[in-house]
């Protein structure tokens, strides 16, 4: 993804002028206007409309601004801690930060909740003195994190081609369906059940693993149709939020929501493992990488203290 064509269409878009956005980043109107025809050729999309009003932002472009605005954020926010002149006072913590010779180890977001605690405990039990970084990203991010060098473990989902990394694999997570108490009371479980969320709300998690990979395919086979009416999150609070409320229904991995959330709301979460695809979830580091943690061992404690 191009930087300078990010920050392009960020400033169109706050701006709504090519020529205003041209002269804030000291650029002129072509220059600018071939960043955005290099951006959007690239994505395959239309990101910007020209009218007589100025310019427009596209469909697609709002919902791509909210993650480029992300980005430019967090690049810029990286770029500030390393070069600010007044962090000198902190330059001992910010060695701490960014030394290299801790464990990284990279959860899928989703995953965090459930396999934090058991994962920092048994690393405890096996090396006492590891020093570690954790981070939380989307499944398909952290297999370009061992790629590059950036995590040296990957807890994550079975959702794109690890093949060329050693990996373990730890457990199956299961789709379960959650629905409010109150929609589960009107009619119970069954087909009179599924007629009844036909017409309801169905909410979109917008989350790699629980939007694009068996979601709609779930949904054709239970309704054989895709819902036409949204509740969009992008937290799994607001899920339960939402879904407690009686706004909607979900489908989601069944880690994604651990127990002490459910019992803080009048929620149902109903399984389907016996009829939907599992989710096998991996733990994985490069071929090259020589760990002194026992990987085999640690996703065997892992596996049984998740499923105890």
């Amino acid at each position: 993804m191009d930087l300078e064509g990010l920050r392009s269409f960020v400033m169109i878009a706050k701006e709504k002028s090519i020529s205003k956005a041209a002269q804030i980043l000291h650029v002129t109107q072509p220059t600018l206007s071939a960043r955005i025809r290099k951006l959007e050729e690239g994505m395959g999309v239309k990101l910007l409309e020209r009218n007589w009003e100025g310019v427009k932002v596209t469909e697609q472009g709002h919902y791509f601004l909210y993650y480029a605005l992300q980005m430019v954020s967090q690049l810029n926010n990286a770029s500030a801690m390393l070069n600010k002149s007044d962090m000198k006072k902190f330059e001992q913590s910010l060695e701490e930060v960014t030394r290299m010779d801790r464990l990284v180890i990279g959860l899928d977001t989703g995953l965090s909740g459930v396999f934090m605690n058991p994962l920092a405990s048994e690393l405890r039990k096996m090396r006492p003195d590891l020093k570690c970084k954790y981070v939380s990203r989307p499944s398909i991010m952290l297999v370009d994190l061992i790629d590059y060098g950036v995590i040296d473990i990957g807890l994550f989902y079975d959702v794109v081609d690890c093949s060329h990394l050693r990996h373990v694999h730890v457990m199956d997570d299961e789709w379960v369906l959650l629905c409010s108490e109150e929609h589960y009371g009107n009619v119970g479980e069954g087909a009179d059940f599924i007629d009844l969320l036909k017409n309801e709300m169905f909410v979109l998690f917008e989350n790699p693993v629980a939007t694009y990979v068996t979601v709609w395919e779930i949904l054709l086979g239970l309704f054989g149709s895709i819902p036409n009416k949204f509740q969009i999150v992008d937290s799994c609070d607001m899920m339960l939020g939402v879904v407690a409320n009686g706004q909607g229904y979900t489908f989601v991995p069944r880690c994604y929501i651990p127990q002490l959330y459910l019992d803080g709301f009048p929620i149902r979460a109903i399984p389907y493992g016996e009829t939907l695809p599992k989710l096998p979830i991996l733990m994985a580091y490069s071929k090259s990488l020589q760990l002194d943690v026992p990987i085999e061992q640690l996703t065997k404690n892992l596996a049984c203290a998740i499923s105890s």
